[in-house]
C-alpha cells in the first residue's frame, strides 16, 4: 500500500476519544488500520516522530507497527 501523500508527517493518531488513542506509521499502512475511518471522522492528528506519538500517550497500531513494543 503506498503511503498517504496528504499528511506532513510519517505518523497518524487517532484522536477519537471514545477508543485507545493508537499511532501508525503511514510509510507501512495496512488496510486493517483503517485509516480511511480515522479521516472520515476527522479525527486524525500527526506526529513528527513515534516518539512524540507516544508522549502524547499514543500506542503503536499493531497492524502497521507490530515490531514496536506497547503495539496492541
Amino acid at each position: 500500500m503506498q503511503p498517504r501523500r496528504n499528511y506532513p508527517t510519517r505518523y497518524l493518531g487517532d484522536a477519537n476519544p471514545n477508543r485507545k488513542r493508537h499511532v501508525h506509521d503511514l510509510a507501512n499502512e495496512k488496510p486493517s488500520c483503517a485509516i480511511h475511518a480515522i479521516e472520515w471522522a476527522h479525527n486524525a492528528v500527526t506526529f513528527g516522530t513515534k516518539e512524540e506519538a507516544y508522549a502524547a500517550g499514543y500506542t503503536p497500531c499493531v497492524f502497521c507497527m507490530p515490531y514496536e513494543r506497547g503495539a496492541d
